[in-house]
This record gives structure tokens, C-alpha cells and sequence, in this order.
């Protein structure tokens, strides 16, 4: 139990300049630091390039998923037995969540009704936020994300390409 009284109370310190004086006793040239220290830079680097990678395939993941969610509404909207609420359900639920989400701003700026009920202007303003966050998530999904969004897009389409050239 004392090993991990002294690891968490200062004792990782001690661990590592106790790794450190033991390599410095073991490695006793120039050269051999030079080497050691070469690497643990090639480490290093070798690290943040898989974590790039791994960065690269999960938003390669979340572009497929949003392209093949794309590709089915494609899908039942050019199907002939597909039903007219079937086709048109995600506009109808967009205009539903547009309209609710005006209706809440407008209870909230214009009503006094909520002026004196502290619980439920509590409970409006909870709604109006989730409302909010759906509304964003229409606007994106129908106009497209920000800019910054698009140049996260070019500058992962950059590193593919670059990755893909040094293979």
C-alpha cells in the first residue's frame, strides 16, 4: 500500500527521476544519449501520427454515415410505392421544429403570463433550449454546415492525399 501512498503523493516524481538517473547510469556516451533521445522523438512523432490517423478514419466514419443517411432519403424519395408521408416526413418534422422553436421565442418575449411563475418559465426555457439545439441541427443538415466546417473538410482531404502519397 505504501508504493501507492509514495505514487500518488509525490512518489511519480521520485519514479521518474529514479528511470532517469538509471538510464543516465546505463548509458554512459554521447552517442548512445544522442541515440536515445532520437528515439524517443521517433516515438514521438510515430504517436501523433496514429492519432491523426485514428482522427482521419473516425471523421471518414461520421462523413459515411451522414452520406448514407443521405443516400436513403434519395432512396425513398424516388420510390413509386413509397407514401407521400414516408417521402416527405423529415420536411414535415423541420417545419414542425422551426415553428415550435418561434412559437417558445415568442411565448417568452411577449407574454407576461410566465413573469411570475418562476417553474414554469424554468420548464419554457429548458424547452426552448432543446428546440434551439433541434433547429440548429435542421439548418445544417438543409444549408450545410459552417465554413470552418468546410476547411476542416479540405484540410482532411489534404492529409489523405498526403498519406496516401507516402505509402
Amino acid at each position: 500500500m505504501s508504493f501507492i501512498t509514495d505514487l500518488f503523493s509525490g512518489g511519480a516524481s521520485k519514479l521518474v527521476d529514479s528511470v532517469g538517473n538509471t538510464l543516465d547510469k546505463v548509458i554512459t556516451t554521447k552517442a548512445e544519449k544522442m541515440q536515445l533521445d532520437n528515439e524517443m522523438a521517433k516515438a514521438e512523432m510515430d504517436y501523433q501520427e496514429d492519432m491523426q490517423k485514428l482522427s482521419i478514419e473516425e471523421r471518414q466514419l461520421m462523413y459515411a454515415d451522414t452520406a448514407s443517411a443521405r443516400q436513403r432519403e434519395i432512396a425513398i424519395a424516388q420510390n413509386p410505392n413509397a407514401t407521400k408521408l414516408s417521402k416527405n416526413i423529415t420536411y414535415y418534422l423541420a417545419i414542425a421544429g422551426t415553428v415550435l422553436c418561434f412559437a417558445m421565442f415568442y411565448i417568452l418575449i411577449f407574454t407576461k403570463q410566465l413573469d411570475n411563475d418562476d417553474g414554469k418559465k424554468q420548464i419554457v426555457m429548458y424547452i426552448l433550449g432543446v428546440l434551439s439545439a433541434l433547429l440548429t441541427q435542421v439548418y445544417g443538415y438543409y444549408f450545410g454546415s459552417s465554413a470552418g466546417s468546410a476547411a476542416k473538410s479540405q484540410t482532411i482531404d489534404q492529409q489523405l492525399k498526403a498519406s496516401a502519397d507516402n505509402k
